[in-house]
């Protein structure tokens, strides 16, 4: 047990002082937003286009398409991969480029994948035809306000720039689930931009980020890159780490792009399940690594043993360690902008344990490689 304890509290030590570099790395965002925010803007050379890959989103593509007319950068263009949609998909994307005139286009692919998940596929096909110089990204379920194209692309301003983060937002819901999701998605997104402040990124969402065109060119998009469940975390480490480019996050809420919960828990541990699935297979070394070291090991063997309290009082106490790394980005988050912090540390806490023990139950279910479904296919990690 000694032996144990010691390697324990070292583990302890090593996870909790990455935790508050990752605490300060965010309030470095903060700081560098308000210089960015502070500084003059850039005539605006570069020409942004949104890309974005659906499949069968009916129901939720109306309110992305209405939020892209409304941007600020009305030079903004948009290309769209209808990816074998078989609802009105392909009919309202049509409708929607005729609106737009030659500033859309459609892809209506209906090519099964190959050696590639059906959405990096799709992207690489608009990768092949996209025309702007700043590729922003986000999905047929979300919601963006006026000046997302407009802050993303700003952010380009220093050559050396190649991906920039934005904050991803949703709305909480009138059950516990709806308001974990609403709670849980902006404390993953601290861990995101806390890692890019002290200058190590190892995730993001593909939702909201804007990539140099010339960047991905030079990793040559998907297809040089290999098959994952988590493509724009692929993307992130190929142009980061391989190509050489820096990244930035982008923390105003003028680029927080909205997007819609999960309806069932089912529907949720799939999504979590996928997420934590990309992070332990991740090709990307240092993204497996500390993925497994902090998730798997810390996070859900501190919890499995927890119970061995009856030999050692120190081990349940030291258990309490990785709650106190995620509370400790939660209470950062919270004093971000647009969150209504009374609610939001009130709930704190009891969010907080919850958290460890439902990310562990979904890591766990990577872990033994329990199969999840995505776009409409069973994948097994």
């Amino acid at each position: 047990m000694g032996v144990f304890l010691v390697a324990f509290a070292i583990l302890n030590f090593v996870v909790i002082g990455f935790h508050v570099a990752l605490a300060f790395g965010l309030l470095a965002n903060l700081r560098a937003e308000r210089r960015h925010r502070g500084g003059s803007r850039p005539p605006e050379k570069l020409r942004p286009e949104v890309i974005v890959a659906v499949r069968d989103e009916e129901q939720s593509l109306p309110l992305l398409l209405e939020s892209l007319l409304r941007q600020t950068r009305s030079d903004s263009l948009f290309l769209f991969v209808d990816d074998r949609s078989t609802d009105a998909t392909a009919r309202i994307l049509d409708d929607f480029c005729a609106r737009a005139g030659d500033r859309a286009r459609v892809i209506h692919n209906r090519q099964e994948p190959v050696s590639l998940t059906g959405k990096q596929a799709a992207l690489d096909l608009a990768f092949a035809q996209a025309r702007g110089d700043v590729l922003l990204f986000t999905d047929g379920d979300c919601a963006l306000p006026p000046t997302w194209a407009e802050e993303l692309v700003s952010h380009f301003q220093e050559p050396s720039i190649g991906i920039v983060l934005g904050r991803i937002g949703l709305e909480g819901g009138p059950t516990f689930l709806g308001r974990f999701q609403a709670f849980e998605q902006p404390v993953l997104n601290q861990y995101n931009f806390g890692s890019v402040g002290i200058g190590v990124p190892t995730g993001c969402f593909g939702n909201n980020m804007a990539v140099r065109a010339s960047a991905v060119k030079q990793v040559g998009g998907f297809r040089s890159l290999g098959y994952s469940v988590t493509e724009d975390a692929l993307l992130l480490d190929a142009v980061n780490r391989k190509g050489g480019w820096k990244v930035r996050a982008c923390t105003s809420l003028r680029s927080t792009a909205t997007t819609r919960p999960k309806l069932t828990w089912r529907g949720f541990v799939n999504q979590n399940t996928r997420w934590n699935a990309g992070g332990l297979f991740s090709p990307d070394l240092v993204t497996r690594l500390s993925y497994t070291l902090i998730v798997l090991v810390y996070l859900v063997g501190g919890i499995l043993v927890s119970p061995l309290g009856f030999l050692d009082w120190r081990v349940p106490v030291m258990s309490l360690g990785p709650f106190a790394c995620v509370g400790l980005l939660a209470f950062v988050g919270g004093f971000s902008e647009g969150v209504r912090r009374g609610p939001y540390f009130l709930r704190l806490v009891p969010y907080v344990l919850f958290f460890g023990f439902f990310y562990s139950f979904v890591t766990l279910r990577a872990f033994i490689r329990r199969p999840f479904e995505w776009k409409g296919t069973e994948i097994r990690p």
